[in-house]
This record gives structure tokens, sequence and C-alpha cells, in this order.
């Protein structure tokens, strides 16, 4: 029992490790479900909503942001969805653009 919960345990902080983090700043991007998030490291993700969860300002997610092309993001409650990844950008102009051209 105890190898078991150690197990769960250490694969619970291993995923996270590997997948960026960011926060929802705007939401309903000229489209459903279209967002923008800002990673941690200060980058300004557009994605496109294709199904799943919809995401909402404030949100805390993780997932392979940083990637063009689908991606599951995950919230923090657990709860995921696919989106595309358009682009990741230095501002958040840019990333407007992206989802708005």
């Amino acid at each position: 029992m105890k190898k078991i919960i150690l197990f769960l345990i250490c694969f619970g902080f291993a995923v996270p490790a590997f997948a960026d983090k960011g926060v929802v700043v705007k939401e309903d991007v000229c489209g459903t479900g279209n967002v923008i998030i800002e990673t941690t490291d200060g980058w300004y993700v557009a994605a496109e909503h294709y199904s799943g969860v919809y995401l909402y300002e404030g949100d805390v997610v993780f997932g392979k942001l940083k990637k063009y092309g689908f991606t599951e993001i995950t919230r923090n409650d657990g709860r995921s969805g696919r989106f595309y990844i358009e682009d990741y950008e230095s501002n958040i102009e840019d990333a407007f653009e992206e989802l708005c051209d």
C-alpha cells in the first residue's frame, strides 16, 4: 500500500514538471472559446478552442503551451480541453492578431 501511495505522489509531481504553466488573461477572443494565456516565463499564447472545457480569465492552466498545433490544456481542477496553438508571442497585441486575422 505504501508503494502505491508513494508512486501516486511521485507521478503527481512529475507530470506538471514537464508542462508549461500559465494564466488565462483574455477569453472569447475573436471567436467562441479562443483564449490568450500568459505563461510563467512571459509569453502570450494564442489558443483556439476545439473541444472540451472552456477556459475563463484567471484560470491557471497546464500543458504544452509553447508548441504549434493541437495540444491538451488542463485547468487546475483537472478538467481539460483540446486547443490549437496558433502562436506564442512576446506581447499580447501580437497574440490578439494571431486569433483575429
